[in-house]
């Protein structure tokens, strides 16, 4: 902040008294002297004002400047100062800036659409390329370069990460981005429907808290076994598949015995999931943790992770691909379809501690 005017003459006067060559000079009112220091430090004070103003209005416009403007973005504005549309796109102090003089806030804050934002900056090929394979981020430090400004939005809808699926509002946005962007950046953005996620688990649970119908165990730890099944294995396999047509597998197993609305296995993964920071990674080990932590969890083991990048409504579904070896990845749209979500868990009466007795 700008010295007054005030300021900068005190220290001056404070720099005179230490100098005893100027001790000599007439401390009168009217001197000349003080006349030459009042120039002096309100030129000065001129000077840093406009030094201050040009620092506020070349503000470096980072990433993270990128992803403000998105987030205040409001849906329905005008260029018109004069309109009666209630927002408008000004600009003031060297910025472009909202003035939503007269609305409330619930209006104000019912405008903003991007609920999420997520901005990088990758290569061109990226951009032309964007159909590669799902790598490990790890890959990404080599790969990225300077090049495009990446920004990935989304809205809430039923309390849920959403694509913004309504035409004109990303249009309009897009237009809003190109108006206040630097000259000469390249700006790429996208909003997309969230990846597909499917997840396999064998999880072994406290049969005392957790309810598992006895007819189902053995199925369960068939389905379980990481490796080729025997010939008799098969059949009773079998046996067990063709047993579930007539009487499918108990919709109460993996609930709590005292509460069989509640899937402790089921919400910790979910849970686990909304609280993935928009276009943060997927990490099994952060994954597997959250579901250790759950009542009546013993052993939770998973065995198979498949997703598939994002694809519009009108598109055909893209096939699950198998990522299991992938330890961390970030989903293509920056998000998972949780209304896609598919989950399999294998539960097995944890029962382990008999051969110590």
């Amino acid at each position: 902040m700008a010295r007054t005017i005030a300021e900068i003459q005190n220290e001056i006067l404070s720099e005179k008294d230490k100098q005893s060559s100027l001790s000599g000079l007439t401390d009168s009112k009217a001197a000349i002297w003080k006349l030459w220091i009042n120039i002096v430090a309100t030129a000065i004070w001129v000077h840093e004002k406009i030094v201050e103003k040009n620092a506020l209005i070349s503000r470096p416009h980072t990433l993270n400047w990128y992803r403000e403007q998105a987030l205040n973005f409001h849906y329905g504005i005008s260029l018109d100062p004069d309109s009666s549309n209630g927002i408008s796109l000004i600009w003031k102090e060297g910025a472009y800036q909202f003035d939503t003089t007269g609305l409330t806030d619930t209006e104000i804050e019912n405008s903003k659409i991007i609920k999420h934002c997520a901005v990088s900056e990758i290569d061109l090929e990226t951009v032309l390329k964007p159909k590669k394979e799902i790598e490990e981020i790890f890959s990404d430090y080599f790969h990225n370069k300077v090049g495009v400004v990446f920004i990935k939005v989304a809205t809430v809808t039923d309390d849920k990460i959403s694509r913004i699926d309504v035409p004109n509002e990303l249009f309009a946005f897009k237009e809003y981005i190109a108006k206040i962007k630097d000259a000469g950046n390249q700006v790429y953005i996208t909003s997309d429907q969230g990846d597909n996620l499917k997840l396999s688990l064998n999880v072994y649970i406290d049969p005392l808290s957790i309810f598992i119908n006895p007819k189902d165990i053995g199925y369960y730890q068939l389905k379980s076994l990481n490796r080729d099944l025997k010939p008799e294995e098969l059949i009773k396999l079998e046996e067990y598949e063709t047993a579930l047509e007539a009487e499918p597998l108990d919709p109460r197993n993996g609930s709590l015995i005292l509460k069989n609305e509640e899937f402790p296995v089921l919400n910790a993964i979910k849970d686990h999931l909304k609280n993935i920071e928009f276009n943060g990674a997927f990490v099994k080990t952060y994954l597997v943790d959250a579901i250790q932590k759950a009542e009546g969890i013993k052993i939770p083991i998973l065995t198979k992770i498949e997703t598939a990048w994002a694809t519009n409504p009108s598109d055909e579904p893209k096939a699950l691909a198998d990522v299991t070896k992938i330890e961390y990845f970030i989903p293509n749209a920056g998000y998972f379809d949780m209304d896609l979500f598919q989950v399999e868990i294998n539960y097995i009466p944890y029962t382990f501690y008999r051969d110590k007795q």
